[in-house]
């Protein structure tokens, strides 16, 4: 124990003098008060720094991770001239922390560079991309008293709002064909109750899901509206969810690769017409797309084929829909979603839509107001909150964003463009199932 003792003081020592070089070291002189320089180590060529010693002794520099060498020993000792000392940069700070020029960090979605602008001043230069997730509108929305809240998504910060709009969306602008697609007119002269909730009255509506960063709303939203209208249109005998995945991975139409970037509703439909779907237990969804999931499946195949479990015994054939139809006015979407489920809408998304918490939403032009998607839902019902009415609204992003997966929406406004395109259609059920 007596002979660690030493060690160890000299390791802590020698630790500490380590290349003395800075500008806030004593100015010394050090090896210049004397003027001795020694070929070995000696006490004599020694001289006080700070808390600890250095040396003036060819013995100081042999070593490089080892420099315990005066500051003046170069000039004094082997005649070179004497090196000016940098100037430290002030450090750039952010969150309690120093950054040194070059150094970066992300302040939300923007990579931000620590620079030097002098001798002694630095500064942070970062990225101007518009961030998904705005503080500001956040504040604004919450302090205006509007008819919504707003929150900050874990899930959405850190991404741009075109990552927003890229991958939280999906629908890719509608056709000319198919803005002309025929609409379906009930003129039902009935009085509709106040609220009507699809979850409520027939209980077997498919579940919210997150579609992840794939832009394949257009997918989940045919799915959802299908696999709905399968279980209600069969008296609850064929209750499935059908699978996105099959129109991410099997579409197989020119005009429309169906990825991750986007899909065209109309060639989605028709492909669920035309070639039907699994569900999803047969092919799960995995937010991608035919570059990274291939489709397992042949083209006219049928569930047995497929590999598939048929809901029924009655089924073999994939889960196939009629040709899609249009609702344009309000009554008759009331009047189908009451008679035979949910239905898909087309609505315009900025970016306040976001940060949705709760409420009935109307958009508040908070944040930016010229980037903007189209983005594919699934109309559940509607009610009214002391006299302001609202659809009720299935959402693809999980059940923590908004009220459970779900928001609501202001109602005979055509707010957001909600009720500007609105798709119906039949399902075909197995016949012994088909409600009456």
């Amino acid at each position: 124990m007596a002979n660690i003792l030493p060690i160890l003081l000299f390791l802590c020592c020698g630790s500490a003098a380590l290349a003395y070089r800075g500008p806030d070291l004593p100015p010394g002189p050090y090896c210049g008060i004397t003027g001795q320089c020694c070929t070995k180590r000696q006490d004599g060529c020694s001289h006080r720094i700070l808390d600890s010693v250095c040396y003036c002794d060819q013995f100081c520099k042999q070593n490089r991770t080892h420099d315990d060498c005066c500051p003046d020993y170069e000039t004094v000792c082997l005649n070179e001239p004497a090196q000016p000392i940098p100037l430290q940069n002030t450090p750039c700070k952010y969150n309690n922390k120093r950054y040194f020029p070059d150094e970066t960090t992300k302040q939300n979605c923007n990579t931000c560079t620590c620079v030097a602008e002098s001798e002694s001043t630095s500064n942070w230069q970062c990225e101007q991309k518009t961030c998904l997730m705005d503080e500001e509108i956040i504040e604004n929305v919450n302090s205006r008293r509007l008819s919504w809240r707003a929150a900050n998504y874990s899930e959405f910060y850190g991404k741009t709002l075109e990552d927003g709009l890229t991958y939280k969306l999906g629908t890719l602008p509608l056709s000319v064909e198919t803005k002309r697609m025929g609409a379906i007119r009930y003129d039902k002269d009935i009085d509709y109750p106040r609220e009507f909730d699809a979850r409520r009255r027939w209980n077997s509506t498919s579940p919210i899901i997150d579609q992840g960063w794939c832009g394949s709303d257009w997918a989940v939203s045919i799915v959802g509206v299908a696999s709905d209208r399968f279980a209600i249109q069969s008296n609850g005998a064929e209750k499935i969810t059908l699978s996105a995945q099959m129109l991410l991975s099997c579409k197989r139409f020119r005009r429309d690769k169906g990825s991750c970037k986007g899909g065209h509703i109309d060639i989605a439909w028709n492909y669920a017409k035309a070639e039907g779907l699994v569900d999803d237990k047969c092919f799960p969804y995995q937010a991608k797309d035919v570059r990274q999931v291939r489709c397992p499946f042949k083209r006219n195949g049928d569930l047995i084929s497929d590999g598939c479990t048929p809901s029924t015994p009655l089924r073999t054939s994939r889960y196939k829909v009629g040709p899609p139809g249009r609702l344009k006015n309000i009554e008759d979407i009331m009047y189908d979603i009451m008679t035979s489920g949910p239905v898909q809408a087309v609505m315009t998304v900025h970016q306040d839509f976001f940060h949705y918490r709760d409420g009935i939403y109307r958009r508040s032009r908070y944040g930016d107001n010229y980037l903007m998607g189209l983005h594919s839902v699934r109309v559940m019902g509607w009610g009214e909150e002391r006299g302001d009415k609202y659809w009720i609204v299935a959402n693809s992003w999980g059940t923590n964003w908004g009220e459970n997966g779900f928001f609501r929406i202001a109602r005979g406004e055509n707010e957001s463009d909600i009720e500007s395109f609105v798709v119906t259609v039949l399902t075909e059920v197995a016949s012994a199932y088909q409600k009456k």
